[in-house]
């Protein structure tokens, strides 16, 4: 098995398809409008949907994480903020993460992307020393692939793939090709779906976007992370439905959940989707001091949960 199969956690950016994590991503709609004119909540989500193209179907999920906050929050309290010590990216899960970590230093990174559960792939934005990590990369032994993105270095035996530049990372598998994945099929946010759960998410330092099975009747949701300050957090769930009866179910299903489980979900307001023309729900959950942010996505699923059971 290759280093990138042997990981602690996270889904698996190797050849061969992981467990899908429940984790966790527009064109805009306005005739005229750029999306580097767009302002307002979402705004940087919806950029990262930009960027990720897909054929058919859309990828399975997308994680994007605003890294130079989460990693302000991390130095205000790391053990509250653990859940993005990784920037949301798999690769960082690996048991035999080289000490270079790829040239993949958090602190480095502004914004980082990950695409698909089962064989995932992404990139960081940032400011990095790419002859550095070249090197590195080298003396590890990873060899040379040229595509027309740009040279691709490439470990057979881990089934791995990064290309680096000074202000880019892509990883992946070792069938890696950025100008590829960048040129074909439609972005994600020409999808309304998508478009609108990033205007409901709104400000976020991370977001999970989570696609179901062909037919299902809640196709997509995404999950949110908000932070006033390190110790003033809260969780939004977005989740679009087929039809307006199956979001008057996904309402009175996610309202017993909040009123069963009181303690764990106390302050949460549940309501319609009001964004773009999409149907659907919306659960704004707070945190205590006691509770972690990150915790709608592993522990407390309950919500989550009952819109799968839909």
């Amino acid at each position: 098995m290759s280093a990138v199969g042997d990981r602690a956690s996270g889904p698996r950016p190797g050849r061969r398809a992981a467990t899908a994590l429940t984790l966790a991503l527009a064109l805009v709609g306005t005739a005229g409008c750029t999306l580097t004119e767009r302002a307002g909540p979402g705004g940087d989500v919806l950029a990262a949907l930009e960027e990720v193209r897909y054929e058919s179907p859309p990828p399975t999920g997308l994680t994007y994480v605003d890294a130079t906050r989460a990693n302000e929050l991390r130095t205000e309290d790391a053990e509250r903020f653990a859940f993005v010590a990784g920037l949301g990216t798999p690769l960082l899960n690996l048991r035999d993460l080289p000490a270079e970590r790829y040239g993949l230093v958090p602190g480095d990174a502004e914004t980082t992307v990950t695409v698909d559960f089962g064989a995932p792939f992404g990139h960081w934005d940032g400011s990095f020393d790419a002859a550095a990590i070249v090197d590195d990369l080298a003396a590890d032994g990873f060899t040379e692939r040229e595509t027309d993105a740009g040279t691709v270095w490439i470990s057979h035996d881990r089934g791995l793939g990064l290309m680096v530049t000074d202000d880019r990372i892509h990883w992946g598998d070792e069938q890696l090709n950025p100008a590829r994945t960048e040129s074909s099929g439609e972005p994600l946010a020409a999808r309304d779906a998508y478009r609108d759960l990033a205007d409901c998410l709104g400000d976020v330092y991370r977001a999970d976007f989570v696609q179901a099975r062909e037919g299902a009747a809640v196709p997509v949701h995404a999950v949110g992370h908000r932070a006033e300050a390190a110790d003033e957090t809260s969780t939004v769930l977005c989740a679009v439905t087929e039809d307006e009866a199956t979001a008057d179910a996904a309402l009175e299903r996610l309202r017993e959940e909040v009123e069963r489980a009181t303690t764990r979900y106390a302050g949460a307001e549940v309501s319609a989707l009001d964004a773009g023309g999409s149907v659907g729900v919306r659960v704004t959950v707070p945190d205590r001091p006691e509770q972690r942010p990150g915790r709608l996505l592993a522990g407390d699923t309950d919500l989550t949960d009952a819109l799968r059971e839909l």
